[in-house]
């Protein structure tokens, strides 16, 4: 198979836990003739106390627009306009603009990609960097879903730090993410597993507790090369993509309701408690 035009890095892991950090030292150094487009979403999505229907929208406007510009670069790459290309590039410049009108996702996007010098017409490859929490694999596999349909290359990267460290981390910086909102992500942080997942192959770990080390750039240097050089190719056989979301969908549920009895087991514990204590 040759060589992927693109690739699409998920940086995950816990507020405060240095995937900026990580991201921004890729950028400083030398990134083997790569262009690199860093993502960041708390710049696309403003900080607010987002309903979780709200939040989920916003999300579905920046992967669409994400989706917008990956097939933009592409075509424009490759020169290759049919039909059916240009079919989908007007309903994707539609979709985008109805959704930007309210929240303007596409403009910060765009102002993003100027800002670092990333333009569409270009022969070198492009490492595009998401940058956020991406607690839920369910989350990770969209962006997955997306580089499979344009047969480009995936990977992610979770930092993994200790919940004390990211919560000291997080006082320190400008706009830090409440506490409480800390403590749910960490209940809810769901790794990759390469194991159970097949789709997380590409998939790096690294210790962040001490923070970002030369070692760690290196590291997401070589897993971003091996995702360029094996580019994803779409499932011809439908049943087989349909249990691949079915699995993906039970095991996000199964995870969500063990953490709600874990929950309401504490409460009822801390509440036997306090009957106890009066």
């Amino acid at each position: 198979m040759s060589p992927a035009a693109a690739c699409l890095g998920v940086l995950c892991g816990l507020p405060a836990a240095g995937k900026s950090r990580l991201a921004r030292e890729l950028r400083g150094t030398h990134t083997r003739g790569w262009r690199t487009l860093l993502v960041t979403y708390d710049e696309l999505i403003p900080a607010r106390d987002w309903q979780e229907c709200e939040w989920k929208q916003h999300r579905k406007t920046v992967l669409m627009c994400l989706e917008r510009f990956l097939h933009q670069t592409l075509s424009d790459q490759t020169q290759t306009h049919t039909l059916s290309d240009q079919t989908q590039t007007r309903m994707l410049s539609d979709q985008t603009h109805t959704l930007s009108e309210a929240d303007g996702v596409w403009m910060r996007f765009e102002q993003m990609r100027q800002q670092q010098s990333v333009s569409h017409t270009h022969s070198q490859p492009l490492v595009v960097l998401l940058d956020d929490n991406f607690y839920y694999q369910s989350m990770r596999y969209q962006i997955q879903q997306l580089a499979r349909k344009y047969g480009v290359g995936f990977c992610q990267v979770f930092l993994q730090c200790p919940l004390h460290v990211c919560l000291q981390r997080n006082q320190c910086r400008s706009q830090p993410v409440p506490d409480d909102v800390l403590l749910q992500m960490c209940e809810r942080m769901e790794p990759p597993n390469e194991i159970r997942n097949p789709w997380e192959q590409q998939s790096l770990t690294l210790d962040s507790t001490d923070g970002i080390a030369d070692g760690h750039v290196q590291k997401l240097k070589d897993l971003l090369a091996s995702a360029l050089e094996n580019p994803l190719s779409p499932v011809q056989d439908e049943s087989q993509q349909k249990e691949a979301d079915r699995r993906i969908c039970a095991s996000s549920v199964l995870h969500q309701a063990d953490q709600t009895c874990r929950r309401l087991v504490s409460q009822a514990l801390t509440s036997a408690r306090g009957t106890e204590i009066r």
